[in-house]
């Protein structure tokens, strides 16, 4: 019986079997271009472990959850000399091929199957008959994953801009992250966690005019920070993370796809809308990452361009989630109160946080130990818990924290030619995953929408293959002759082999 190969590397000349459901053993990449780690979830897994050993057939990860497997990419792009960074458009991601597909595929259902995948994501394009001879589905990176965020990478600490909500640590709820992540709680419901709001970096004109503008978030003139530094990493409440409304009980937004539909929760205007200021300029993107902050959901008539001010704030919902809006306006009408002062939170409280979150990995990876190189630009692993995943946070994107995006929102604007003024920022790490609800991989057996089939056949010779890569061309990464092809920062194969 052929069993399943998951196989995970810089390129597809350069791969090796992968650990499938085993987050704490995820793949590292180190190229010249992208630093990384990728891990890889599939349902009933019965496939070849890198050792030989019996595989995981499963994990907490798909517990609630229709998923049949999932990728989770984090990494961060090089700065090069001489190369500008990466745009929204050109780095991209989806399915490439080794070879021209047979004549015996069937080409009517994989087109309806295709007008279902750009109903999803209208950026979805495919070629199959390119000039390197490797046809491809292909979409901005940004655009078609489900889950998009970022964080500061470690050499970036002292400039990172990063806000905190001050209140006393509730029970259950860990020591404050800057890293968006849900997880799974003693309901088996998956929810988001609280997390500290990273805004960007300084030299970024977007970030310093939003310190200038909001300048009572800054510690008092002559203090490194609002409250007195932690004297450790285990308890303080300087380090309490976000207060948000119902955060432990709100469903997670990758069970639900956009956002908890149920509520749509809306946000009060505390902040005036900055209807002058576009989602990207050309100086702005040039700086840095931008700003930064936890997404909540909109209802879907808000389209995402800045919104016009309102005189009467809207009511917020229990499901509301942190932002800065409601920050502000606890620091205007709550001032007197000791658990309602919110703050930029200083370089040696973001150290603590940053130790806090390596015990916590190291404590969570068991046989995994991040090599030094990829440690010193990513940090640590903070996805070895396989109750634990990726989060969106997209506010960075937008440059309105007032009104933070959806899922639906956020692909949307990738879809458009306007945001090509976003660059991914090499101080800057990303996390997103990617999951899907219809191919068994085990046995290929295919389901999109009216198409189903199984597909195994066509691809006896040849690997599934989803690839993260730039649309910048470069010779082949084998070192042999050949047309030029597009930058490769990683690819995930998935083969059946007898």
């Amino acid at each position: 019986v052929p069993r399943l190969e998951v196989a995970v590397g810089p390129d597809r000349f350069h791969m090796s079997t992968a650990w499938v459901n085993q987050p704490s053993r995820p793949t590292e990449i180190s190229t010249p271009h992208f630093v990384g780690r990728v891990t890889v979830f599939v349902k009933d897994f019965n496939g070849v472990t890198p050792d030989g050993s019996p595989p995981k057939p499963d994990a907490v990860y798909f517990e609630g959850r229709s998923r049949k497997f999932a990728i989770l990419i984090e990494g961060k792009f090089r700065a090069r000399a001489g190369v500008k960074p990466y745009s929204a458009s050109e780095v991209q991601f989806g399915s490439d091929f080794a070879d021209y597909l047979p004549d015996s595929f069937p080409m009517g259902p994989f087109q309806a199957g295709m007008k279902v995948a750009q109903w999803i994501d209208p950026a979805t394009h495919y070629e199959f008959r390119p000039a390197h001879g490797r046809p491809f589905i292909m979409s901005p990176w940004a655009a078609c994953v489900h889950t998009f965020s970022a964080y500061p990478s470690p050499s970036a600490l002292s400039r990172a801009v990063v806000l905190s909500h001050d209140s006393s640590a509730a029970d259950g709820v860990e020591q404050a992250s800057f890293v968006p992540t849900e997880a799974m709680n003693d309901k088996h419901k998956w929810v988001e966690r609280p997390h500290w709001s990273f805004l960007g970096l300084k030299g970024d004109p977007r970030v310093d005019a939003f310190l200038k503008e909001h300048s009572e978030l800054l510690p008092p003139s002559g203090s490194s920070t609002p409250t007195a530094p932690p004297t450790s990493t285990t308890s303080s409440s300087s380090l309490a993370p976000p207060a948000r409304p119902g955060m432990g009980q709100r469903p997670s937004s990758l069970i639900l796809g956009t956002s908890f539909a149920s509520s749509r929760p809306r946000v009060a205007d505390a902040l005036p809308a900055r209807s002058d200021s576009p989602p990207f300029s050309a100086d702005a993107s040039a700086g840095g990452a931008g700003l930064w902050g936890a997404a909540i959901p909109k209802s879907d008539d808000v389209e995402s361009t800045p919104h016009s001010g309102s005189s009467t704030p809207k009511k917020k919902s229990k499901w509301g989630k942190f932002s800065l809006s409601s920050l502000v306006g606890a620091l205007e009408t709550s001032s007197t109160k000791d658990d309602a002062h919110g703050h930029v939170v200083s370089a040696d409280e973001l150290l603590g946080a940053q130790r806090a979150g390596l015990q916590r990995a190291q404590s969570d990876v068991g046989a995994y130990r991040a090599s030094e190189e990829v440690a010193k630009e990513l940090g640590p692993w903070r996805f070895a818990d396989e109750s634990v995943d990726a989060a969106e946070d997209t506010n960075f994107v937008f440059l309105d924290p007032s009104h933070p995006r959806t899922v639906a929102q956020r692909r949307k604007y990738f879809c458009r030619k306007d945001s090509e003024g976003f660059t991914y920022d090499p101080d800057t790490v990303y996390a997103a995953s990617f999951h899907a609800p219809f191919c068994d991989l085990n046995t290929l057996d295919l389901s999109i929408g009216p198409v189903k089939m199984n597909i195994a056949e066509h691809f006896t010779k040849m690997p599934i293959r989803y690839t993260l890569r730039s649309t910048r061309l470069a010779p082949r990464p084998d070192g042999q002759e050949g047309p030029l092809e597009e930058e490769c920062f990683a690819t995930i194969s998935f083969r059946l082999v007898d």
